[in-house]
């Protein structure tokens, strides 16, 4: 790969805070909605560390940043409204948005959201009576009051409903409250049903409590229409080649880092290409520093608040790109989630 491969940042992933107070059961922040994540520290950044990470010259070149937890919610950093003040202070004409399950703070802090943020997007996913039975942990009373108080100050949004077998009937009631609280209704099928540990389906996902017990049944939905389609990929690519392992070893990358112009910042001011090589690091049923990332990790500093975004990306995203020829040593998860001919993410809104 040649060095210039990374070219411009036009866009930031920040993910402020490793804190939250849901356990969504498929989320690498606990073990199936249970165990919080051992190695989690609930990092959090403050407004000092963003300016140490991204200077003024680099904020003015942004044409967006948005904040999306790996492992935390945005609205649960300690400063993450001073944050993005910050940011449209200096940048007026940047895109600022947040994806939140929407469950914290009070109406000031909604209110204040909605004259700073060109978007939230709320990830509810039912109503009263289903909404926690994914978002376990999450108040149906807080989610629908802080809704109401920022679509009331004027704030845009989006309302992304992710559909199980158990909630799949409330659709159209969720459209209903979505409309009118002026929120665009977004249908959002799973694609987290291939195991990244296993590489392969799983048609189901047990979620638990905090003390092992079971609870919720994560199931396919059983209208087709609401399906992620990319299963039939999968079985078309395993078919092929004999297993997802072996695919990934010949797969074409096509990175949507390189595409996007974006990178992503750690709730710890780690600077990586996105959020799926960040979320290898700290996988709950892996040993420490087992996943393919941590080759490439522990040969340079890559903490925005200790070197500049420019060094990390000359050196350590090389380094990534470099492990992208065929074969059994390229770095996988960029295979994973960005080859041509498997791609659940993207199939989630189709």
């Amino acid at each position: 790969m040649s060095d210039d491969v990374w070219g411009k940042v036009t866009q930031v992933h920040l993910e402020p805070t490793q804190k939250c107070q849901a356990r969504c059961p498929m989320c690498d922040r606990n073990e199936n909605g249970g165990k919080t994540n051992k190695y989690l520290t609930n990092a959090d950044l403050s407004l000092e560390d963003i300016k140490k990470i991204m200077p003024i010259p680099f904020v003015k070149q942004l044409k967006n940043l948005y904040m999306c937890g790996n492992h935390g919610d945005p609205i649960l950093a300690d400063e993450c409204l001073e944050i993005l003040q910050w940011l449209r202070k200096i940048n007026p004409k940047i895109h600022l948005s947040i994806v939140t399950n929407g469950g914290a703070r009070d109406k000031k802090f909604w209110i204040e959201m909605a004259k700073v943020v060109n978007k939230v997007t709320f990830s509810v996913d039912g109503l009263a009576d289903t909404n926690h039975l994914y978002r376990q942990g999450v108040s149906w009373k807080n989610v629908e009051a802080n809704m109401k108080t920022y679509s009331k100050a004027g704030g845009k949004a989006e309302w992304h409903f992710l559909i199980f077998a158990y909630n799949e009937h409330q659709v159209v009631a969720a459209q209903w409250h979505a409309a009118q609280l002026r929120f665009k209704f977004v249908i959002k099928k799973s694609g987290r049903y291939l195991s990244t540990n296993t590489l392969k389906l799983r048609p189901e996902h047990q979620a638990v409590d905090r003390h092992g017990n079971e609870t919720q049944l994560l199931a396919f939905p059983e209208d087709p229409k609401y399906q992620n389609k990319s299963k039939g990929d999968y079985d078309a690519v395993t078919d092929k080649f004999g297993s997802m392992d072996n695919y990934l070893e010949v797969a074409e990358i096509q990175p949507k880092c390189i595409k996007k112009e974006e990178i992503y910042i750690s709730a710890e001011g780690l600077v990586l290409p996105c959020c799926w090589t960040a979320g290898q690091m700290y996988k709950w049923w892996m040993k420490p520093q087992q996943a393919q990332i941590w080759e490439h990790i522990n040969k340079f500093d890559i903490n925005g608040k200790t070197n500049s975004i420019k060094d990390i990306r000359k050196t350590f995203f090389k380094s990534i790109s470099d492990s992208w020829e065929v074969g059994p040593n390229r770095l996988k998860v960029c295979a994973l989630k960005c080859n041509k001919k498997f791609d659940p993410f993207e199939a989630q809104w189709k």
